[in-house]
């Protein structure tokens, strides 16, 4: 890993680690995975910190005010991979989000942080405030795996979950607030009544601003993440949001549905 490094960190990617590949499986089912090296060997996974502290009127989760960091991971993934493959003559294969890497899992064992019982990695500078990518090779490496950590389970997420789905047995999915601002069509009044509760338009970040490993996070050093951040969406501006934002893959109906809702409040 010391020899792939300071390519990483010549792009702006300080927060890594690596894992041999066999340590990552079983495997995601996603379309990415035949992207994957025949003979892949390690893992090399990055923390993308993407938190720009605190925003007036702020209408959208943390992680949507910034550009969409599919894109940003893109740009500082991919020229780094052509890099490594022409320097060691080796295949360098970025992922994130669409991923056959358990991300989280993979970053925990890399060194990069604990997992919190609402299944995001906390990292020990920037929190939870941070996107996954990862880099699969079939070079080996000197990997920098540890036994996977966990959070204290103090219960503050817990607590502070609007829509319970943080329990003893784990995280649900599911049953998120942030997942319900993502659905299509109508909602039930008790849906409703969760997103006019949480406040925001798309996303939900009641447990990760209860979880006490996020007092005191760093705010992002990637000059990217400050370039365009946009804290509040107004109806008028979702159709270009959709076009360049992480919140546009369901499309525009969702993001006026929920600015509806939250309009009919006092808020």
């Amino acid at each position: 890993m010391n020899r792939i490094r300071p390519y990483l960190e010549a792009a702006g990617l300080t927060e890594t680690g690596a894992v041999p590949f066999a340590s990552c499986l079983p495997l995601l089912e996603c379309r990415a995975k035949a992207r994957l090296p025949e003979k892949a060997a390690a893992v090399i996974v990055c923390a993308l910190p993407y938190y720009t502290g605190e925003w007036e009127g702020r209408n959208l989760s943390r992680y949507a005010i910034v550009p969409d960091y599919h894109r940003v991971a893109a740009a500082l993934l991919e020229p780094v991979c052509g890099r490594l493959a022409a320097d060691f003559g080796a295949q360098f294969v970025p992922f994130a989000d669409n991923s056959p890497i358990r991300e989280v899992d993979a970053a925990a064992r890399a060194g990069l942080g604990a997992v919190g019982e609402h299944g995001l990695l906390i990292h020990p500078r920037y929190g939870s405030w941070v996107f996954l990518a990862e880099i699969v090779t079939d070079l080996p490496l000197a990997c920098t795996e540890q036994p996977v950590r966990r959070c204290p389970s103090c219960g503050a997420c817990r607590r502070a979950c609007p829509a319970g789905c943080i329990g003893e047995g784990g995280f649900d999915p599911a049953r998120c607030l942030s997942a319900v601002t993502q659905k299509k069509g109508a909602l039930t009044p008790e849906e409703e009544a969760l997103i006019r509760a949480g406040g925001l338009a798309w996303g939900c970040d009641r447990c990760q601003e209860a979880c006490p490993l996020n007092r005191g996070a760093e705010k992002t050093p990637l000059p990217v993440f400050w370039e365009d951040v946009r804290p509040v969406l107004r109806a008028e501006e979702v159709n270009a949001g959709v076009r360049e934002r992480a919140y546009g893959f369901r499309g525009p109906k969702p993001l006026l549905r929920n600015l509806e809702i939250l309009g009919s409040t006092d808020r």
